[in-house]
């Protein structure tokens, strides 16, 4: 009896340490700082959607095409751990809002460490590569960088670093930015 009692408690420490990281998610959330949004009256708009995007699979993408919906634009690297990191928090936000936000997760990372990473990783998200200089109001200097730009262009967020993008704070900020019409 005392052997299948230790045999079991084993078994959930070893199940336990290979799922640390879903079991602290689940039960403290993320410890990444919460992005902020600008205020109205300093939000930045989108003068030009002239922007193309290559898709993973070689797909051209316009900006253009998606002048009329709220985009979050992330860019990112898989050869930076705090990018990488982020990209748990960005899976949990993109199954909830693919429907409702035109995702472009971009690197400038060659083809070959991309297809390694997410052949690694299994993330499904809209990756893409900038085919062309980025918007002059969108600045991918360091990863990861994010912007949420709502159907008017105005520039909601503009974050530097790593965030906790499934927070409350932000899905509020992001739930306003769908409903909002103008």
């Amino acid at each position: 009896m005392k052997k299948i009692i230790v045999i079991g408690v084993i078994l959930i420490g070893i199940v336990g340490f290979l799922n640390s990281d879903k079991i602290k998610d689940a039960l403290f959330g993320s410890d990444l700082p919460e992005p902020t949004s600008i205020a109205f009256e300093k939000q930045m708009p989108l003068f030009s959607y002239n922007w193309n995007l290559i898709g993973t699979s070689g797909t051209m993408i316009s900006f253009v095409e998606y002048m009329n919906r709220d985009v979050i634009i992330n860019y990112w690297s898989p050869n930076v751990p705090e990018s990488v990191e982020e990209l748990k928090v960005w899976s949990k936000l993109y199954e909830d809002y693919k429907n409702d936000v035109f995702f472009i997760f971009v690197t400038n990372d060659s083809q070959a460490d991309v297809n390694k990473f997410l052949k690694d990783t299994g993330y499904l998200f809209p990756f893409y590569y900038s085919g062309s200089s980025p918007l002059k109001s969108i600045i991918l200097d360091k990863a990861p960088k994010t912007y949420l730009i709502t159907k008017k262009g105005r520039i909601v967020v503009d974050h530097a670093g790593a965030a906790n993008w499934n927070s409350d704070d932000f899905r509020k900020v992001l739930d306003g930015v769908i409903k909002k019409k103008d």
